[in-house]
């Protein structure tokens, strides 16, 4: 039984037609659940808040992923802690030669755009250029690039079309429908910057109330379709840390989508390639 709001509620419209014909028109709309918004000013505002809500909390950038989901009934946070009022996170500081540090709240379009990054740091930008279209660009942030849920084909639809198969593994239900017979989630990372980063040799800086870690890039993420990050659910993505751009004589990136669409990528076939001088 569904103890949430319906999320796609219809709406009826008499509309004059052709030969002064009244016909009815169902609009369909995915509404948001209900929940509480905090607004941080600061990191550390940030994590005290993180760890009072516990569990029942979720933190939100740029929300382009996040607010989709929760329409679809993916999440359903009581809570949401909002990044987006938080200056250190947009910071953008060093140089190629010594290594550069970009905030988690970032945005796409900023980094794809950055005379730095696309003269030293070619295959990131690109990878930050490629992402969805240029309103999502425009709020998204690498930070929530990075962190993407994952999502499959049969995970990444409405709660009316999850109901009607029953859900799978990674949310209400008990099977992997991309391999029914397997034991565990097969949902993939969709993020286009995740696998530049982790050829760039590139580090995350994590932090909570008990403080912070550095830790590489390739080292977030774990092979588990459900919990696919070795972040603690109070930890804050603070930073990300490039290495000097010295080190790298070229950089490309190759994106591979099933069409010209607008699509997610298939990571496992993308990669940033930098060549060691």
């Amino acid at each position: 039984m569904m103890t949430h709001p319906p999320p796609y509620p219809t709406v009826g419209r008499d509309k004059s037609g052709p030969y002064g014909c009244l016909y009815e028109r169902n609009i369909l709309m995915l509404r948001l659940p209900p929940f509480r918004y905090l607004a941080p000013g600061t990191i550390e505002q940030a994590t005290q808040m993180l760890a009072q809500e516990g569990e029942r909390a979720m933190l939100v950038a740029g929300g382009t992923d996040l607010y989709p989901n929760m329409k679809r009934r993916q999440f359903t946070p009581p809570v949401l802690i909002g990044l987006r009022g938080i200056a250190a996170l947009k910071d953008i500081s060093g140089s190629p030669e010594q290594g550069m540090r970009v905030g988690a709240g970032v945005t796409l379009t900023t980094l794809a755009n950055h005379p730095a990054f696309i003269e030293h740091y070619a295959a990131l930008a690109t990878a930050s250029g490629s992402v969805s279209t240029p309103q999502l660009r425009n709020m998204g942030t690498i930070g929530g690039n990075l962190l993407l849920d994952t999502r499959c084909n049969y995970y990444n639809q409405t709660e009316f079309w999850r109901h009607s198969i029953d859900y799978c593994m990674k949310k209400d239900g008990e099977i992997c429908l991309v391999a029914p017979g397997s034991p565990r989630c097969w949902a993939i990372s969709s993020a286009d910057t995740a696998p530049v980063l982790v050829s760039l040799d590139a580090y995350v800086r994590l932090v909570n109330v008990r403080g912070e870690r550095v830790l590489p890039v390739r080292e977030l993420f774990r092979d588990d379709g459900i919990n696919p990050y070795t972040r603690s659910n109070d930890e804050i993505l603070s930073e990300i840390i490039l290495p000097p751009a010295r080190r790298w004589l070229a950089q490309r990136l190759f994106k591979i989508t099933p069409s010209r669409l607008i699509r997610f990528s298939h990571p496992r076939r993308s990669s940033g390639s930098p060549f060691r001088r």
